[in-house]
């Protein structure tokens, strides 16, 4: 009769985690844009007395706007830190700031041709 060991942990890869780590270091520079422009828009939006619903919902949105400024960023060859300071600015003037300077600056150069 012979003893077989057994793993504590059959099927279990330990190179996983450096597969997790190298995943987590290539979207770096995504996470850290989006997440510290989550993290400004939800300061300033619930210092400024909002709801923490909505402040919630504008710092999500601030993190997405800033996640979608990244490929326009590397389109123009600009450097991917940029999208920090991008998506602070974005996150410090709000949403709705940006939401309405864009209506403007659309209506002033494509609104005129459509009318």
């Amino acid at each position: 009769m012979t003893m077989t060991m057994r793993s504590a942990m059959p099927g279990k890869d330990p190179n996983n985690w450096q597969a997790l780590l190298a995943l987590l270091a290539s979207v770096w520079p995504q996470l850290y844009a989006a997440g510290l422009a989550f993290v400004v828009a939800l300061v300033r939006a619930l210092h400024a007395g909002g709801r923490p619903v909505k402040s919630i919902l504008e710092a999500v949105l601030c993190g997405c706007l800033t996640l979608a400024l990244m490929p326009i960023l590397q389109y123009f060859g600009l450097p991917m830190d940029l999208s920090v300071a991008a998506g602070g600015s974005i996150a410090f003037l709000g949403v709705e700031w940006l939401r309405d300077n864009l209506e403007a600056l659309y209506d002033k150069i494509i609104g005129r041709w459509l009318k």
